[in-house]
Parts: structure tokens; C-alpha cells; sequence
């Protein structure tokens, strides 16, 4: 190490000394008065070396933060925000953080989430029996969260954190008949909730896109089409899931559906006549709505998404090209489209000679689709109902 004896006499060291972050410090000294030697002046240099150490720990130690304040600050600033998440994420993650990530790992230091405490983590999800799939969503935030903190060098590795396996579930829907009676049940409901059901079960939309769906700019009653631009939930707009325009074709159940409400072709298609979407218990609202047109029918209490779910399985139930499925759906791979034909293929059931007619009589693929989806809600359930009214012997000769 450097040292030199000055013109007095004394001891003196001068050294640079460059910091883990890359920076370079002068410093200097002497050696202590009552020990003037040269052995005395190189010990002084390595005590200043180490408290310059020191102290560049502890001010690291307090600039990396803790979880709570990393996730709630430059995390959902700079990763969440910036990457423009749709409400629906904002608000699954900001879930995930309130109920299960802030308890764990709210006021640990980033650099102190080692692997360890991540498989103690997932131990204890187990342990609380929650799905599969609800652990890997809250694993996956986690991982963000980490990984993003690697990225702008805070911490100085990404965490491992291994998913579960975990299979796809079946596509849960209506079968045809039920179908028909859900239709029914929304028919006596009123036009506004017959009209949105139409949309999710004729044309396969999104409660979302459903309720942000405008007359003017999305509805072509000429062409007998419908294109899905926005989609909406709990009054904030934003765009379709996938963030991809699409248009879908009118059955002609959907068509009459939506000439029967009663309005100026203006604004909102279904939200100013069940007036839903704009108040803080619009979500809700529109749950309440499904479970009583369900209730109604006469069938368990589902989701909005169950008929999304049948209109895709009856296309694909009836042979629909697959890549106009995907085209409908608004789907961004053809394997999503896939689960459907799946589905179809693996409980084929016989079609109701009636609704196989009605398809015959089209020679145009998409149209022969079109025709038999809307004629589910006359020909599946009524027909099976009036054969069944009828007395066993005229029965066993329509049957011959």
C-alpha cells in the first residue's frame, strides 16, 4: 500500500480505492501520532479501507426494500402500469397481494426471498387445499414481482419459482337443450336480458364485451354483423382480451334479439335498458342476473362465460371450420380453438333430425353453421318435450 513520510516528519497514506458499484474514492491519512511508523501508517490505510466497506454495506442493506413497499411502489409504477395490465389484472393482482403475497413476504427485505422461503410459501398454499391453478397465479405475480427487481439490478438474481403442474380443465356447457331453456327463461326476463344473453350464446361474447357493446360504432344490422371493439368492467373501458377487433356474424336468433329492444339506436346495447355498468355493484349486478334467468330455467346457478363456452362447443359440436371458430372466438392460437373440436369429438351426440335439416338447406359452410346454431332455441328442447307428451303407443309408431 502506498505510504510516504512527509516534510514533518509524520507517517502518511494515500490510496484509491474503487466501491462493488464501480466507483472510485480518494482517500488519505496518517498514522496515529503516539505510533509515528511506516507499519503504523499501513494499518491506518487498511482501517479506513474497511470502514469505507462498512459503510457501503449498510447503505445497501437499506436501499434494497422491502416487499410490501417494492410492490406497491416502483413495481406497480414501472411494471404494472407501464405495461398497461387491463383493470381485470390490476385487480387479480392487487387480490393476490392483499390476501396472500403482503401476510408472507410484506415486510421482508427483497434480497431475504431466497428459494427456501418461496418453497415454504408454496407448502403453505398446499396446505390451505386451494387449486392448482389459483397457487400458480399467485406464484406467477411473485415471479414478476422478483424477476422485474432483477431487472434494474436490486437484486442481484431472479428467484427459481416452479409452477405446478396442473391440466386443463374441461370446457364446462350448456348442452342443447338446456340451452334452449336458458334463452326461454331470458325471454320472459325481458328484451334488454334476452338481447345479452343472444350475444354471449349466439355470438359468443364476453360478459365484458356484452356490456361495453355500442349501437353506432359496433352494431351493422344491414351486414348483420357485430364487431367487438372494448369490453367493460366495473365502468372502466378497455380492450377485448387479446387486444384484437373482431367481427362475428348475426344468427338470426341474435338478429331479431336485438331488433326487439325498444330504443334509438344510440349508446350502449344492453346497459341502458338493464342500467348496469355504472355503479360500484355492477359486477354484481350482472352475476345476479345469470344465476335468476338459471334459477328461472330451471338449471344449476352458472356464469355469463358458461354460454361463451356453448356457443363455441355447438359450432364445433356442428363442424365448424376451426380457424372461423378461432375468428369468432377471438382467440390468439388455434390450440385454444382446438379445446372445443376436443370437446365436440369427445361426446358426440346425435343431432336432432330437425336442426340437421336446417343446415342442409344452406350450401355456404358459415351460413349452414349459422342456421343451426339459431335454430337451437325452437327445434332442441320444445321437440324432445312434445314427443315426450305424447301417448307410448303413438310414440312407439313414430318411432317405427
Amino acid at each position: 500500500m502506498p505510504v510516504s513520510r512527509a516534510e514533518n516528519g509524520r507517517w502518511r497514506y494515500r490510496a484509491n480505492v474503487k466501491t462493488h458499484d464501480g466507483t472510485t474514492i480518494r482517500i488519505s491519512g496518517s498514522a496515529p501520532v503516539q505510533n509515528n511508523t511506516k507499519a503504523a501508517a499501513v494499518q491506518a490505510e487498511r482501517d479506513h479501507v474497511a470502514r469505507l466497506q462498512a459503510s457501503a454495506k449498510a447503505d445497501d442493506k437499506k436501499a434494497v426494500p422491502t416487499f410490501k413497499e417494492w410492490f406497491n411502489g416502483r413495481f406497480w409504477t414501472e411494471w404494472v402500469i407501464a405495461q398497461d395490465n387491463k383493470p381485470a389484472e390490476r385487480e387479480a393482482k392487487q387480490s393476490i397481494f392483499k390476501h396472500h403475497l403482503a401476510p408472507a413476504f410484506g415486510d421482508v427485505p427483497l434480497d431475504a426471498i431466497k428459494v427456501a422461503e418461496i418453497n415454504r410459501f408454496r407448502a403453505t398454499l398446499l396446505e390451505k387445499q386451494l387449486s392448482r391453478k389459483r397457487i400458480n397465479n399467485i406464484l406467477a405475480v411473485l415471479s414478476k414481482a422478483l424477476r422485474y427487481a432483477d431487472d434494474v439490478e436490486l437484486i442481484k438474481a431472479p428467484r427459481k419459482i416452479g409452477l405446478l403442474k396442473v391440466e386443463r380443465p374441461e370446457i364446462e356447457c350448456w348442452d342443447l337443450e338446456q340451452y334452449a331453456r336458458i334463452l326461454d327463461a331470458a325471454r320472459r326476463e325481458g328484451p334488454a336480458a334476452y338481447a345479452g344473453v343472444c350475444l354471449a350464446g349466439e355470438a359468443g361474447l364476453r360478459v365484458g364485451e356484452v356490456k361495453a357493446l355500442r349501437w353506432r360504432e359496433d352494431v351493422d344490422l344491414v351486414a348483420r354483423t357485430v364487431t367487438v371493439n372494448q369490453q367493460m368492467r366495473r365502468g372502466a373501458l378497455g380492450t377485448p382480451k387479446g387486444r384484437t377487433r373482431r367481427t362475428v356474424a348475426m344468427t338470426a336468433t341474435l338478429y331479431e334479439a336485438l331488433r326487439a329492444l325498444p330504443v334509438v339506436r344510440e349508446g350502449y346495447v344492453v346497459l341502458d335498458h338493464v342500467r348496469l355498468g355504472h355503479h360500484k355493484h355492477e359486477e354484481n349486478a350482472v352475476k345476479w342476473l345469470m344465476k335468476k334467468i338459471c334459477r328461472r330455467a330451471g338449471l344449476p346457478e352458472a356464469g355469463w362465460h358458461r354460454l361463451r363456452h356453448s356457443f363455441g362447443s355447438h359450432a364445433a359440436m356442428f363442424g365448424v371450420n376451426p380457424w372461423r371458430l378461432m375468428t369468432w372466438m377471438g382467440h390468439k392460437r388455434i390450440d385454444e380453438t382446438m379445446l372445443y373440436v376436443h370437446l365436440a369429438e369427445q361426446h358426440r351426440r346425435d343431432l336432432p333430425p330437425a336442426l340437421v335439416a336446417v343446415g342442409t338447406r344452406e350450401m355456404d359452410p358459415d351460413k349452414r353453421i349459422l342456421a343451426m346454431l339459431s335454430a337451437r332455441s325452437a327445434i332442441s328442447w320444445q321437440q324432445r318435450a312434445n314427443e315426450s307428451e305424447k301417448p307410448a303407443e303413438i310414440r312407439m309408431i313414430s318411432a317405427g
